[in-house]
């Protein structure tokens, strides 16, 4: 996995040679074999620096994060930032930030190279927005990127692998919807009984015992088990997704305090004000009761998985639907009468169709996840059909409201609409002319 021998010594930007350089506050770090061309520094924590350069070869730009040399003769450090790597390129989602390389340079320093993410961190998002987000546009927007994270975190699981410092600073969102979760440097692999479905990680060295010494991780957004160095499991992302969702909510973590020691002995007792929410703004309050559970104290309380704490999130963003029942034979809708509402069959079958000339002419068959009556909707017009229940039929009934506003929003609520919809506008235009007549 090492790299050739550099070629191309980084200069400092003060040198006055109009090259591109090396801050002299960062690390010093000589990319090897003369295909990289350093652009600039992006940032240095405690562990690492993070760098942007010219790929001379492929013509793009990367970033490469080097291990602080200081660290170099301490194998834990240079162990944790190999497996950082190893992990992450592992990880082959479109929310996990793709590794294309692990070397060392001539002077030993250990890196590697990964996608080049354009773009802000959630922290800085959050910063710009009032809180709760006035705008539902905007809650909507950051609760979809949440949604990314969720499913990020969630594919990590299914291959043994926690992330264990899950918070606004990790995660980069770019301009055109792109979400990545970032850091992985203190992710922990299950042991392998522990993992359940899914495919270990090749070469990562699993944990019988899957703990972290006590104040690794950002204790403003830690579970109580992390503060208190017990044995740590998926419900501990859980936690730090519910305290994620904290701070989206509120514009702050759950545990705010300056003094990190007093933010740890926080967390380890689980002290936070949960957020209040009016009922009449029921997204907001849903998301409060998701929170509350997501971030209970014991870990057995909490979702049972990243997934279902997603599902809840995404069914918060839906309206809340009517639901009608409908017995066998009757009618649902008649043709010719105003379409004021549309229909998304649950449970049941029902039939469309036309009176032609005193003749019933069958239209389609309706089962569950159907839509019907949309066209009188969009259209403002009458029925152009009837429908009738075959059997007992349950529909969730849409209005012209609930329609107009999430017909146009890229929620699963309005995917979904829009999708029937399209599938069956042509229900008017008879037997043989649509896809499913």
């Amino acid at each position: 996995m090492g790299s050739q021998a550099p070629t191309m010594p980084l200069k400092d930007p003060s040198s006055g040679d109009g090259s591109p350089g090396q801050p002299a506050s960062l690390p010093s770090f000589e990319p090897g074999s003369g295909r990289y061309q350093y652009v600039a520094a992006i940032g240095a924590g405690g562990m690492a620096s993070v760098h942007s350069l010219r790929d001379l070869s492929l013509l793009r730009t990367v970033a490469i994060k080097v291990l602080d040399p200081n660290l170099a003769n301490r194998p834990e450090e240079v162990s944790r930032f190999v497996r950082e790597a190893q992990i992450t390129a592992q990880l082959d989602h479109p929310n996990i930030v793709p590794v294309h390389e692990l070397g060392t340079d001539a002077s030993g320093n250990r890196y590697f190279t990964m996608k080049r993410v354009e773009g802000r961190t959630m922290t800085e998002w959050i910063a710009e927005l009032d809180h709760p987000p006035a705008s539902p546009e905007e809650l909507h927007q950051l609760v979809m990127a949440y949604l990314k994270v969720c499913d990020a975190v969630g594919f990590a699981h299914s291959r043994g692998v926690l992330h264990c410092d899950l918070k606004p600073d990790n995660i980069m969102v770019g301009s055109f919807g792109q979400v990545y979760v970032m850091d992985w440097g203190l992710a922990l692999v299950k042991a392998a009984p522990q993992m359940g479905k899914g495919v270990a990680l090749a070469g990562a060295a699993s944990q019988a015992a899957v703990t972290h010494n006590i104040g690794c991780g950002t204790p403003a957004f830690m579970a109580p088990e992390q503060a208190a160095g017990l044995p740590l499991s998926d419900a501990t992302d859980v936690f730090a997704l519910g305290a994620l969702l904290y701070s989206i909510l509120t514009g702050a973590p759950p545990y705010p305090h300056e003094d990190n020691l007093e933010a740890m002995a926080a967390a380890e007792r689980c002290e936070f004000t949960l957020p209040r929410f009016s009922p009449a703004n029921p997204v907001l309050m849903r998301l409060g009761q998701i929170i509350e559970r997501a971030m209970k104290r014991e870990p057995e309380r909490r979702h049972r998985s990243v997934i279902e704490l997603r599902d809840e999130v995404e069914a918060a963003l839906r309206p809340p639907v009517p639901t009608l029942v409908f017995a066998p034979g009757s009618p649902i809708i008649v043709e010719g009468e105003p379409g004021d509402c549309a229909y998304i069959v649950v449970r049941g079958t029902c039939v469309a169709y036309r009176d032609v000339d005193g003749r019933r002419q069958i239209l389609n068959r309706l089962t569950a996840g159907s839509v019907f009556g949309e066209t009188a909707l969009l259209s403002g017009g009458i029925r152009t059909a009837s429908v009738q229940a075959e059997d007992e039929v349950v529909v969730r009934v849409i209005s012209r409201q609930m329609f107009n506003d999430n017909v146009d929003r890229n929620t699963p609520f309005g995917t979904v609409v829009v999708a029937q919809a399209n599938r069956f506008r042509t229900l008017d235009a008879g037997p043989g002319e649509g896809p499913d007549k």
